[in-house]
């Protein structure tokens, strides 16, 4: 953590909230910086005194909404030519694609609420929505709604566990066991909709 913070701006509060913003808009565009790090680090500087709690909450909220509105542009304007290209250079692209178009068409509510802890499936669903044509207002909505309880919960856990001499390690085991119990249900969710799908199809 304190190797992050040599090179961040602490000497100017107004530049060190234009770099936090920044960051979470940057990973929309395949920054190898997941948006975790970049609220962990708000967290962190929030507990430190160098920003504001809440100040820093709202800075993180808008910075991860702005990095998606950018996602979802790129989907929309330039995900034909990234389709076609992945579809000619990756055997079965064309099948895999029609089928997540399919099923974004028909779950991309829950795609988006469900993605945001996900971090490989998160970076990709503001693009999907874009390039699916999924109505800005409503991808929007649930954005908005997803980003409030994840950048208040994970910037949240960096402040309250800052005193600790372990924090990322801390951090790092309660998002394993979130992903743990995220997994599960997953899982079982999707068991469910096998057996019964294969009940109503005679096989079971």
């Amino acid at each position: 953590m304190n190797f992050a913070l040599a090179f961040l701006p602490l000497e100017s509060i107004s530049a060190l909230y234009v770099v936090l913003f920044l960051l979470p808009v940057l990973s929309s565009v395949f920054l190898p910086v997941p948006e975790e790090v970049a609220l962990l680090i708000a967290g962190y500087l929030a507990y430190l005194g160098f920003v504001n709690f809440w100040a820093v909450l709202v800075v993180m909220f808008l910075g991860v909404i702005a990095g998606d509105i950018v996602g979802y542009f790129l989907g929309r304007y330039f995900g034909d030519w990234l389709s076609q290209n992945i579809i000619n250079r990756v055997p079965f692209a064309a099948h895999l694609l029609g089928k997540a178009k399919h099923y974004f068409d028909r779950y991309g509510e829950r795609v988006v609420l469900f993605s945001r802890p996900l971090l490989s499936i998160r970076m990709i669903v503001p693009m999907m929505a874009g390039h699916f044509r999924m109505n800005l207002a409503k991808f929007l909505f649930y954005d908005v709604l997803i980003s409030i309880v994840w950048v208040g919960a994970v910037v949240s856990v960096s402040y309250f566990l800052g005193s600790g001499l372990d924090l990322i390690t801390e951090v790092r085991e309660i998002k394993h066991a979130v992903f743990a119990i995220i997994g599960l249900i997953i899982i079982f969710y999707a068991v469910i909709r096998f057996i019964k799908n294969n009940k109503n199809a005679g096989l079971v």
